[in-house]
């Protein structure tokens, strides 16, 4: 009978212990697409069907689960499914919410504007401070305001 309450015992002790692993979250992370043409699938692996294919290289996409060598992620828009992590790359970038942003050349609006971009545009991201990012679009470089642009959190640091 002792033998039997010690195992009942250890059992409740992994049972609470193991509930508390599973409540821990992921840090927030963000990775972009690789190439041009990138499947979203329904589960972590290749069988599983395609649910979109994304045609736009660099983009951001959240990343909220893994398992081996697949990231669930979330787009922009909110859209989630499987991506194996050879379609996906460290590469932080970020993805415009409204036409007509401004980049410039220092992290003041009192700065030179260097050009203004539209909606849905993917920038790379060189440096990030709060509330402003160093990026890199085409052949320009310059200081975008980060409160109309997804894949970054409000007043993440990125050196």
């Amino acid at each position: 009978m002792e033998k039997f309450k010690f195992i009942f015992l250890l059992f409740i002790i992994f049972i609470f212990h193991s509930n508390s692993f599973s409540e821990v979250k992921l840090k927030k992370k963000y990775l972009s697409i690789r190439t041009n043409q990138a499947n979203m699938r329904m589960g972590p692996t290749s069988e599983h069907p395609i649910l979109w294919i994304y045609e736009k290289k660099n983009m951001p996409v959240e990343v909220i689960d893994e398992f081996e060598v697949w990231r669930k992620v979330k787009d922009y828009q909110g859209d989630t499914g499987w991506m194996h992590l050879s379609q996906l790359s460290r590469k932080r970038t970020l993805l415009t919410q409204k036409s007509g942003i401004v980049i410039f050349s220092n992290s003041t609006i009192y700065s030179k504007p260097i050009i203004k971009i539209g909606n849905l545009e993917t920038v790379v991201i060189k440096k990030c401070i709060p509330s402003w990012c160093l990026i890199e679009i085409n052949k320009y470089k310059g200081w975008i305001q980060t409160d109309h642009v997804w894949g970054i959190e409000k007043d993440e640091i990125i050196n």
